[in-house]
C-alpha cells in the first residue's frame, strides 16, 4: 500500500480511489477531467470508472454502492444561515471517504504528515458517527503508537461517544498511571464559525479535496468535518428527549436518502402508485420516476436524470436499487381489543431466591430472572393485565438487551430456556398471552453473527451495512455496540423470520414487539407478519414506529399494532408537565380517534426509553392516577410500564443516561399501595365493561379544568370526567353509579379478565 502521494504542481488533480486495503492516487492529464461519482469513492476518467474491490483498483461500470457514512452530509441542513450548503455537503461527504480510504484494516491512519494528525482524524470519524473506525484506530494505537496526552485525549473523546467500548479498562489504567506525558492534552484547534467555513471551501480542490504540498491534507479534512459539527446545534434533551430524538432521527434517516438522490419510503398503500411517492433531489435537475417490478411481486423505483440513473431508496442506496412492497390486508388479532398490557424488563424486576439490590448504578445488572417474573404473576394479573411484554430475553451482556448476542438463546442469567417455558406456560395457564421484544434492526457488537462479519467479510459482512469493511459501518443511533443488520438483504430476511417463529414454535410466544421500525427495510415487515401468521394464526406483531399520523397510518397491513407515541407525548404535556390545555388536549383527541384504521394502538404513559411518568409530574401521584384513568378508559390496548402502578420513579433526568427509568421494581413496603389500588380498580372495571375495550369514544364536553368523554357499545353506556383542577375523576355508568368508586368493581377477579 503507497503510504503517501507526492503531488507537486499536479496536486489540484489528484484524485485518491481506495477501501483502506489498496490504495492509488491518480492525476489528471492535461484536457482530462476527473470527478467522482456522487458520494461514493468511484472515480470517473472520461468513459472510465475506477473503484477499489477487495484488494485491486480495477476499472469497469460500478453500480452505486450504499453510500454509508458519507451520507451523513445531510445533518449540515441543521446549521443556520450557512448559504453555501450544497458546497458545505458536499465537502462533508468527500471528507470522511476520502478519510475511510486512508485507513487500513489494522486500523492505521498512512499518508500522515506530522504526529497527532491520525487522533485528530479519529476523533473527527468519531464526532460524525463512524465509532467503528474511531475504536479501530485507538485500539491499535495503544499496542503500536507513542502514548502521549494527544492520544489520551482522543480516547477520552472517544469513550463518552462509544458506550461499552472494550478500551475503557485500558484507558482508565493508563490515566491512572505515573508521569505528566499522559495528562490529557486536547489539540488547539480554531474556533469554527461559517465564515472559516467559507474560507476553507475556498481551499478545496474541484473534487472537494483538500491538498497540501505532499498530497491529500487529511488534517484539513478531520478540521473541517469538526468545525461543520461545532456548528450543528445540539437536540435539545429536556424532560421528553424521548419524542424529539426519534423525530431527529427520522428526519436523519430520510435525509440520508434524498443526500444519494432519491427518497421512497416504501410503505406505499394498496392501489396507490409508489411512483407518485418520490423526492428527487431539486440539484439533480429534470427526472423520471418510473417503479420497475422485481421478484414476489415486489418493485424499484428508478429515477433518470440528467446525470444519469440512480435508485430511490428509504435510507441508503443500494446496488441495483431497493426493493419495496405493497401493503397487505390489515386485520390485527380480535383479541388485541381486549389487551392491556404489562411491560417489564427482566433484569430490573424481581428474582425467585431474595430481593434486588438496592438502586446504585442504573446501567448495573441487578439479577432478576424469569422464575422471577413467574412468581410475582398474580401482580401483573391483579392489574387487569392480559398480556405480558417482556424486553429482549436473548443471550446478553447488558441489562436491557437490546445488544443481544444470539438470536436463538435466552440469556443464562435470567435462567435460560427452561425458565422461559415455565413462565409462558404459567401465564397462558392464567389467561395471559406473552409478547417477547425483538429486535430485528441491529445486534451487538459480540453477536456471533458479527463477530463472523469482521473476521472473514465476503458473505458474512452482508449481515451487516458494511460501506467499507471491515471499519466502516451503520450503528443504531451511532452507538457503536449496536451494529446495524442490512434488512433488506434477502437472507438476512429470511433468517431474521426463523428466528421470530423459533420463539413462537418453541416457546409459545404469543407474538412479537419489534424495536425500532423506522430502521429496517420496509418490505420486511410484510415478510415477517406473514411468516409469523404461518407459525400461529393469531400472533401479534407490535412495531415502536413513530411519526405523524398521516405516516403511521401506511404500517396497516404491515404490522398489527403500533405504539401511540403522539399519546404519550399529549398526555404527558398535559397531565403531568400541565403545559397543554384540556381543550387543545380533546381537539386532539377528536382527530385521533380516526386516524389509524387497520392498526391496533398500544397506549402508554411510559416506557423504558423516557422519562417516567412521575417524574414528569415532580412525584404528583394524584396527576398520575388521574393519567391512569384516562389511559385505562380509552380506547387501545393499555400499557402499564412496571413500577409506574406502586410509584417507581427515578433520581434524575435520564436525558444523560435513559437506564434512569429502569430502576429495581418497588416490593411490599417500598410500594405506594394506594396507588398500586387506584391501578387495580381500572384494570378490574376495564375488565367488566365492553364499552371501554371495545366501544366508540366521543367527547360531550370540555373545559379548561374539566374534560368529559363517552365510552358507548350496543346497550352500554360509560361517561368519563377527569378534572384537572381538582385532580378528581369519576366513570359513571348508565345507571348513574360512579363505577370506579363502587366496592362491587374490586370484586371482579383475575379468572373473569377477558380474552
Amino acid at each position: 500500500m503507497k503510504r503517501r502521494a507526492r503531488a507537486g504542481r499536479t496536486a489540484r488533480q489528484i484524485a485518491p480511489v481506495g477501501n483502506g486495503r489498496v490504495i492509488a492516487y491518480f492525476f489528471a492529464r492535461e484536457n482530462e477531467t476527473l470527478s467522482y461519482v456522487r458520494g461514493t469513492n468511484v472515480l470517473r476518467i472520461g468513459e472510465g470508472r475506477y473503484a477499489a474491490v477487495d484488494d485491486e483498483i480495477r476499472l469497469g461500470d460500478f453500480d452505486l454502492p450504499p453510500l454509508g457514512g458519507a451520507t451523513r452530509a445531510a445533518i449540515v441542513e441543521d446549521i443556520p444561515n450557512l448559504s453555501d450548503l450544497d458546497a458545505v455537503q458536499a465537502t462533508y461527504a468527500r471528507s470522511v471517504l476520502v478519510i475511510a480510504q486512508h485507513q487500513m484494516p489494522t486500523g492505521e491512519f498512512i499518508a500522515i504528515d506530522q504526529e497527532g494528525e491520525d487522533v485528530l482524524m479519529a476523533n473527527a470519524l468519531d464526532v460524525c458517527g463512524e465509532r467503528g473506525a474511531a475504536e479501530a484506530f485507538f485500539d491499535w494505537a495503544l499496542s503500536h503508537r507513542r502514548l502521549d496526552g494527544l492520544l489520551m485525549w482522543g480516547l477520552e473523546q472517544h469513550l463518552r461517544f462509544a458506550h461499552g467500548s472494550k478500551l475503557r479498562e485500558r484507558y482508565e489504567r493508563l490515566k491512572g498511571g505515573p508521569g505528566p506525558e499522559l495528562a490529557v492534552t486536547p489539540p488547539a484547534l480554531p474556533k469554527a464559525n461559517v465564515e472559516a467555513l467559507r474560507t476553507a471551501l475556498q481551499r478545496r480542490s474541484s473534487l472537494d479535496l483538500f491538498i497540501g504540498n505532499d498530497g491529500i491534507d487529511l488534517a484539513a479534512h478531520a478540521r473541517f468535518l469538526l468545525a461543520v459539527h461545532e456548528l450543528i446545534p445540539t437536540i435539545g434533551g429536556g424532560e421528553d428527549f424521548f419524542f424529539e430524538h426519534q423525530a431527529h432521527a427520522q428526519d436523519i434517516h430520510r435525509g440520508r436518502a434524498l443526500y444519494g438522490g432519491a427518497f421512497h419510503g416504501g410503505l406505499t398503500a394498496a392501489g396507490s402508485d409508489p411512483a407518485r411517492e418520490v423526492d428527487v433531489r431539486a440539484d439533480l435537475g429534470p427526472s423520471t420516476v418510473t417503479q420497475e417490478p422485481a421478484a414476489r411481486g415486489r418493485y424499484r423505483i428508478r429515477v433518470e436524470t440528467g446525470s444519469g440513473r440512480l435508485w430511490a431508496s428509504s435510507s441508503d442506496p443500494r446496488p441495483g436499487g431497493q426493493e419495496f412492497a405493497l401493503g397487505a390486508e390489515a386485520d390485527p388479532p380480535d383479541w388485541t381489543r381486549d389487551a392491556v398490557i404489562y411491560q417489564l424488563m427482566v433484569d430490573r424486576f424481581a428474582r425467585s431466591d431474595g430481593a434486588l439490590p438496592a438502586p446504585g448504578s442504573a446501567t448495573a445488572l441487578y439479577g432478576g430472572t424469569l422464575d422471577g417474573v413467574r412468581d410475582h404473576l398474580d401482580h401483573i394479573a391483579g392489574l387487569g393485565c392480559n398480556v405480558l411484554w417482556l424486553t429482549p430475553v436473548h443471550q446478553t451482556p447488558s441489562h436491557h438487551g437490546y445488544d443481544h448476542e444470539d438470536f436463538f438463546k435466552v440469556e443464562p442469567r435470567y435462567g435460560g430456556e427452561v425458565a422461559l417455558k415455565r413462565l409462558i406456560e404459567s401465564a397462558h395457564a392464567g389467561g395471559m398471552r406473552v409478547l417477547l421484544d425483538f429486535v430485528p434492526n441491529h445486534t451487538g457488537r459480540g453477536h456471533h453473527l458479527f463477530r463472523d462479519a469482521i473476521a472473514q467479510g465476503g458473505e458474512a459482512a452482508e449481515f451487516y451495512r458494511f460501506w467499507q469493511w471491515p471499519h466502516y459501518y451503520r450503528c443504531f443511533a451511532d452507538v457503536i455496540s449496536l451494529p446495524q443488520l442490512d434488512t433488506g438483504n434477502r437472507r438476512v430476511q429470511r433468517y431474521l423470520i426463523e428466528a421470530a417463529q423459533h420463539w413462537v414454535t418453541e416457546y409459545g410466544a404469543d407474538g412479537v414487539r419489534c424495536d425500532h421500525v423506522a430502521g429496517v427495510d420496509p418490505a420486511f415487515w410484510i415478510e415477517l407478519r406473514r411468516g409469523l401468521r404461518a407459525a400461529k394464526p393469531d400472533a401479534l406483531v407490535l412495531g415502536e414506529a413513530t411519526g405523524h399520523f398521516d405516516w403511521l397510518a401506511r404500517y396497516a397491513g404491515r404490522l398489527d399494532a403500533i405504539f401511540d407515541f403522539d399519546f404519550a407525548h399529549m398526555a404527558r404535556e398535559t397531565f403531568a408537565r400541565r403545559r397543554m390545555g384540556l381543550v387543545d388536549f380533546a381537539a386532539w383527541m377528536d382527530a385521533h380517534d380516526t386516524a389509524l384504521p387497520g392498526l391496533a394502538l398500544a397506549t402508554l404513559l411510559d416506557n423504558h426509553d423516557m422519562n417516567r411518568f412521575l417524574w414528569m409530574a415532580r412525584g404528583d401521584t394524584e396527576r398520575l392516577k388521574l393519567a391512569a384513568t384516562l389511559l385505562m378508559t380509552l380506547p387501545g390496548m393499555p400499557v402499564i410500564y412496571y413500577g409506574t402502578e406502586v410509584g417507581l420513579t427515578q433520581r434524575h433526568d435520564g436525558v444523560a443516561e435513559n437506564a434512569e427509568a429502569r430502576l429495581p421494581m418497588l416490593w411490599g413496603a417500598d410500594q405506594d399501595h394506594d396507588l398500586l389500588a387506584h391501578f387495580q380498580k381500572l384494570g378490574r372495571l376495564r375488565a367488566e365493561s365492553p364499552a371501554l375495550r371495545r366501544g366508540s369514544r366521543r367527547t360531550l364536553s370540555v373545559d379548561a379544568d374539566r374534560l368529559v368523554y363517552e365510552r358507548v357499545l350496543g346497550e352500554e353506556r360509560v361517561v368519563v370526567s377527569l378534572n384537572v383542577k381538582t385532580s378528581g375523576w369519576s366513570v359513571v355508568d348508565g345507571s348513574g353509579r360512579d363505577r370506579l368508586g363502587q366496592d362491587d368493581v374490586l370484586g371482579v377477579g383475575p379468572d373473569q379478565r377477558p380474552g
